[in-house]
């Protein structure tokens, strides 16, 4: 399922849930979304959670369905008796994560157009401002190469990585592992101990850098070192700053809260940055493409009306 559809899934149990009702037909009042051929595995959910079956044992046939994150917090919701707080939480987190990956669409689209508009003025450029019958050749192969470096920028490892480092995207980069940071708060306030959380958080989103992050901290915080100083070489000093304080006042879950809430409205105004950025130089280069192909086209009329 979409993060749309799975975050109303967890809003109406979690709804379901708080008016009192079992979990069994809590499942069956919230799966109103999930399409009809996806419903027959979740009568055998429903069936398994009224006969007393445990979360883990119940929705196997299911998992595939969901987050791999949601499914572990869910379950460790379960055991500590937190389901209805939980339910609330992941709903939220997944329409954040929904929302953003709506921004990065929209960005990788205007990305696109820019880099098609600019590649078509320097093929006009290079050409001697001569107008040529292999114009709209050259635009669909360009559209094509871009598609095909797009796609190999989201599945390709080394480029992926390579492409992190590079200046506009490095900074959406880190606020994006502060902001999946953030995400602690779940797992500690279902009562869960701050290593088993953090290897919850290293496991559950695809972050590589958050994820190399943690393989190092949680041996540390194991061995008795307090986090604060533990992840000291990986953030900010106001992140630090928010982290210690959280500890010393025995309120980390608000902490990361905070974290996240913060780097969130950073992320947002860095993204409508961007989108400013590239739709100025994407009229700009549509305005000389229309310009020079404009002018190549009037220059090939006069040409031909001298030849007559």
């Amino acid at each position: 399922m979409r993060e749309e559809q799975q975050a109303l899934f967890f809003r109406q149990l979690g709804a379901t849930l708080k008016s009192g009702m079992g979990l069994g037909h809590a499942v069956g009042l919230s799966i109103g979304e999930i399409p009809r051929r996806e419903r027959a595995a979740w009568q055998g959910v429903m069936r398994r959670l009224e006969r007393g079956y445990s979360l883990r044992d119940s929705w196997q046939g299911v998992q595939s369905q969901f987050s791999g994150w949601a499914i572990a917090l869910m379950e460790i919701a379960e055991t500590s008796g937190a389901l209805v707080i939980v339910c609330g939480d992941i709903a939220e987190t997944l329409g954040e994560m929904a929302a953003r990956r709506r921004l990065i669409r929209g960005m990788i689209l205007r990305t696109f157009l820019m880099f098609w508009s600019w590649g078509m003025v320097f093929k006009l450029i290079w050409g001697g401002g001569n107008f040529t019958k292999d114009l709209a050749m050259t635009g669909l192969g360009l559209a094509i190469a871009l598609l095909i470096f797009f796609a190999l920028a989201f599945t390709w490892q080394p480029l992926r990585r390579g492409l992190r480092h590079l200046p506009p995207l490095r900074g959406i980069t880190q606020l994006q592992t502060l902001i999946h940071l953030g995400y602690l708060q779940l797992p500690l306030d279902c009562g869960l101990p701050l290593t088993a959380a953090i290897a919850w958080l290293g496991q559950g989103f695809p972050d590589l850098d958050l994820q190399r992050i943690c393989q190092r901290v949680e041996p540390q915080i194991r061995q008795g070192t307090d986090l604060t100083t533990a992840i000291a070489p990986y953030f900010s000093p106001m992140v630090l700053q928010i982290i210690r304080s959280g500890e010393t006042a025995g309120t980390l879950p608000l902490s990361f809260s905070q974290i996240r809430q913060y780097h969130e409205r950073e992320l947002s105004r860095r993204f409508t940055l961007l989108r400013v950025q590239i739709l100025l130089l994407s009229l700009l280069s549509f305005g000389l493409f229309v310009a020079i192909l404009g002018a190549t086209m009037i220059q090939s009329i006069f040409q031909q009306l001298d030849g007559l």
